[in-house]
Order: structure tokens, then sequence, then C-alpha cells
């Protein structure tokens, strides 16, 4: 454990780099939009970024050693796989989500606050490019450890695994009480990112909202809030700008077929989304996420959290260039079905000859 603690950490000379690095005013500004562009960072940037997004949400609020900050989110980003969309961008995406959010509102208390960021940073620790379904029929040992929510719990135990070590512990000024509420939150956001329970936590909301009785003095209430708010920090790709939007869904699916790969080889045969020999169906696929996940969830935290308004609107113009692009896909495939189908004039006449 010593030897694996040694190697999983930042080094020294990465904390003495990015102490040194000083951020562009023009990005700071962009950052405060949630249209900001992930992809336009470099290497050095995102972890800087990262550590000037906590100190403008926290460095007044409570105490905590920068240098702590510093080795904790250069470990985090160390300890991200190199895979092509759980990745540390994708965390980063979803840290910077919720700091316009929490820039934009004022409801949440502040340890509450620093558990969505933390967990959104954290949110996808060590993922290996390969879904919960993936991890349970292939019986890896995360699933023998994890009887629900495989990977997201594992993400969070990654992420109390970093906060352990040594010069890690940003939050060492907290109280014991207020340390273990923090914890718990962590955990209840790390493991609202499994769309398994998005849907169970949408039809609830749907029908507190129906109802009209939505208090975010209520515990319940408040707990779901947070759940969908988490969700939709996670699917805010789906909410940016169109070219930002294209670029990550190619991404995205360039994962999903490495996981479709994998199945094959082990037998199995993947849902189309993850078959690479039906890539002509991802605009059709998109449209089905986008109606049935990302709306559904952006409407809903709207209603609450109306500052998140812009996530909805986006995603509904993404919504629109997608189905378009799934309909010019069906009237390629259905002139090549035609084309295919359409006797050679020529062959023909040469058999009625003969």
């Amino acid at each position: 454990m010593e030897v694996l603690s040694y190697h999983g950490v930042c080094n020294s000379d990465e904390v003495n780099k990015l102490k040194k690095a000083v951020p562009q005013a023009e990005s700071l500004q962009l950052l405060e939009n949630f249209d900001f562009n992930a992809y336009s960072l470099s290497a050095v940037e995102k972890p800087l970024y990262a550590v000037y997004m906590f100190d403008t949400l926290f460095r007044d609020k409570f105490q905590y050693p920068h240098d702590d900050l510093i080795r904790f989110v250069l470990t985090v980003r160390k300890n991200y796989r190199v895979v092509p969309y759980h990745n540390w961008s994708h965390g980063w995406t979803v840290a910077h989500c919720s700091f316009v959010t929490l820039r934009k509102t004022h409801i949440f208390s502040l340890i509450e606050e620093i558990a969505l960021y933390i967990a959104c940073l954290c949110h996808d620790l060590d993922h290996r490019g390969k879904n919960n379904a993936y991890m349970k029929s292939m019986s890896t040992p995360l699933a023998m450890i994890y009887s629900t929510s495989v990977m997201e719990h594992h993400h969070f135990n990654q992420t109390v695994t970093i906060l352990q070590q040594e010069g890690h512990n940003i939050l060492q000024s907290l109280t014991r009480e207020q340390y273990k509420e923090c914890l718990s939150l962590m955990k209840h956001f790390i493991l609202a990112t499994d769309l398994a329970l998005f849907f169970k936590n949408k039809d609830r909301m749907k029908e507190i909202l129906t109802e009209g009785n939505f208090a975010w003095e209520r515990k319940d209430h408040r707990s779901l809030a947070q759940a969908l708010l988490m969700t939709s920090c996670d699917l805010v790709a789906s909410a940016k700008p169109w070219s930002i939007q294209t670029d990550t869904v190619k991404v995205i699916f360039q994962e999903f077929y490495d996981q479709g790969d994998a199945e094959k080889k082990n037998g199995a045969s993947p849902i189309p989304m993850m078959d690479r020999e039906k890539a002509a169906e991802m605009p059709d696929l998109q449209v089905g996420f986008l109606q049935g996940s990302c709306l559904v969830c952006f409407d809903l935290i709207s209603q609450v959290l109306p500052a998140t308004t812009q996530l909805l609107d986006r995603s509904k113009q993404n919504l629109g260039k997608w189905k378009q692009l799934a309909a010019e896909s069906k009237n390629k495939q259905l002139a090549i079905d035609i084309e295919i189908k359409k006797p050679d004039d020529n062959h023909h006449s040469e058999e009625t000859t003969d």
C-alpha cells in the first residue's frame, strides 16, 4: 500500500510547476459560463483552473492549506485513466458545471457546496471505459465487491483514498460532524451519476412538481434536487454549443465501441449503441438519449434551480440538430436500399435479348 500510494500521488515537481502558473484573464471571464470548452485548456491549465474554481468558491468561507489543494487536484488528475471519454477532461467539465451553478445560486450550505464540487471533480475516478453492465457480465473484481452502482461506489472510495493521503486532506479544518456530513453528501452526489438511479429520481421529482409542493426545506426534496443537479452536471456535454457537443459525442462513442469490441471478443453481443458496425444509427441514438434523459433532467432541475435554464435551452437546440442528422441519415440509407434493389436495366435487356 505504501508503494502504491507513492506512485498514485502527484510529485513535488508537478506541484511547483502549478504554483508558478498564472490564470489568463480572458479564460477567467469565460469560465463563468456553462458554454466553456474544457478542450481549449492545456495540460497545465486544467488543474490550474480547477484550483482557481475551488479558491473562488471557498477561500473566504473555510480554511485549507493551499498546497494541499494543489496536491489534491493533481493527484485526482493522475487517478483518472487514459480512456476516450470518462477521463480527467470529463471530470473537469463536470466540476466546472457545478462551479457555474454555485456562482449563480445561493441555496446550498457551505458543506453542500464543498461536497458537490469535490464530487463532480472526482465522480469518475479510475473509470476503465466500461459501464456497470459490462463489469457485472464479465464478473470483474469490482462487481464482486459492489452489488449495485459498481463503478460509482469505486469512484467514491477512490476519492476518500486520495483525501486520506498525506498532504491531500483539504477538509482537515472541518469539525468531525461537518467532515462526516461532507463525505456522506459526496457519496450521495457520486452515486447519483448512476443513470439507473436517475430514472427513479426523475419520476419522484415529476410527481412532486406536479403536486406543486416542492420545498427546499424538506430533507427528502432537497436530497432529490441535489441528485438531479449532480446528474445535470454529469450530462452537461449535451448542453454545450454544437461544436463542443459533436466533438464530445465522437469520443463517447469511441469508448462505447471499444466496450462493444471487448464484448464481442468475449462472445457477447453488444447493444446497438456500442456496436461500431451500427455507427450509422448514432444520430438516432443521440435523439433518444437527449429526449429520454438529458432534456428530462435539465427540465426538472431548471424548475427548482432557474439559474440552470440555459442547460435546457441549449440541449433543445442540440436535439433539433440531431433530429436533422437522423433524418438525413435515414434518407441516405433509404437511397442506398433503393439503389441496391433497383434492377440493372442493361443487364435486364441483355437477358431479354438472349
